[in-house]
């Protein structure tokens, strides 16, 4: 089979390897569609893994081609991947926190991943995909869902107002959610015009450039005086992490769910931000597919039902081939792009 396989910093391979073949409770997934992350670009530059050699890609979508023994005979079953391969036998497994695993492995950094044409999963952590959702939308399951769980981790309520600093894809992603789920006003910041005229033209009218002056007065402005009960740092460095306790209102929430990127430095003054106005700041960290909300599942039926639109957020595609060009792209920003995605086969 072909696949992508990390062997250094910046050294990434298209070559043959060996089908993998499934043992007890695994299942062959032949990948159709994989889409790269920024976290992906990251990794394969610096080779910044556990494990190598791997191949990354941990948005994947496609069919089941081999199933093993010991459960239900799933060849043929279009499905989304979640990425994360839980031990089972920790205390976060033991209350099915299986985001928090203490003892995890994940597709793409510490086991092979998506970037190839078949990848070996538990079928544990399958998700089927609807007949009308396409294998590209199956594929951002993954950004979709870890917006989802942003939005549940803040405890989002049907008539509150949210803000989500970064318009990329998981940003507007979560903006789409919010909407569906009744938020009375969504507002979206970026610094980039070319990312807010894409959520213009998903129907987003509440935009503000994150680097205009006294933009705290402009986001209130957008929403009638206030700031917002729920904000979502959706970029991952000090200076919006920080941007996030500005503008948040009093008693509102923040959930920061962008990567940092650097240190982390909070001055004395925004510290007290949160003591004066009793903000609560929230990790969250990947999304769940167990109850009490399976956040895959919720996201395909949104998708099937035409609540949220994930396929105009595509804005390139490379062949499996070309993986090492489309990383070289994002790492130079040669292009504004969304969501980068990686045809393998079908």
């Amino acid at each position: 089979m072909k696949a992508a396989v990390l062997h250094g910093p910046n050294d990434l391979r298209v070559e043959d390897r060996p089908r993998p073949r499934s043992g007890p409770g695994d299942v062959v997934v032949r990948v159709a569609a994989s889409g790269v992350c920024s976290s992906d670009v990251h990794r394969i530059r610096t080779a910044d893994v556990p494990n190598l050699p791997v191949v990354p890609g941990h948005e994947f979508a496609g069919v089941v081609v081999e199933t093993g023994d010991g459960i239900e005979d799933l060849d043929g079953t279009r499905v989304a991947v979640y990425p994360l391969l839980w031990c089972g036998q920790c205390r976060s497994c033991s209350r099915k926190m299986y985001e928090c695993c203490e003892h995890y492995s994940y597709h793409g950094s510490r086991t092979d991943g998506g970037m190839a044409e078949f990848v070996v999963t538990k079928s544990t952590n399958l998700v089927r995909l609807p007949d009308d959702v396409s294998d590209e939308e199956g594929a951002m399951t993954e950004p979709a869902a870890v917006a989802l769980h942003a939005l549940n981790r803040a405890g989002l309520k049907k008539g509150e107002t949210v803000a989500i600093i970064g318009a990329g894809t998981i940003g507007v992603i979560a903006a789409q959610i919010a909407r569906a789920r009744s938020a009375a006003h969504v507002v979206l910041l970026d610094v980039m015009e070319a990312k807010l005229k894409l959520a213009r033209e998903l129907g987003f009218d509440k935009l503000v450039r994150s680097d205009a002056n006294n933009v705290q007065d402009k986001v209130r402005d957008v929403l009638g005086g206030a700031g917002p009960d729920v904000v979502v740092e959706a970029v991952g460095s000090s200076p919006t992490y920080n941007f996030a306790l500005d503008i948040a209102d009093r008693s509102a929430r923040v959930v920061w769910m962008g990567n940092i990127d650097g240190d982390l430095a909070v001055p004395q003054h925004r510290a007290s931000l949160i003591l004066r106005k009793q903000l609560s700041v929230i990790g969250t960290w990947n999304s769940s597919i167990v109850l009490p909300e399976n956040e895959w599942a919720t996201v395909l039926t949104m998708v099937a039902e035409k609540r949220i639109d994930l396929a105009r957020l595509i804005s390139h595609r490379f062949r499996l081939e070309e993986l090492p060009k489309a990383v070289e792209m994002m790492w130079e920003k040669r292009e504004t792009y969304q969501k980068v995605m990686i045809t393998v086969s079908g």
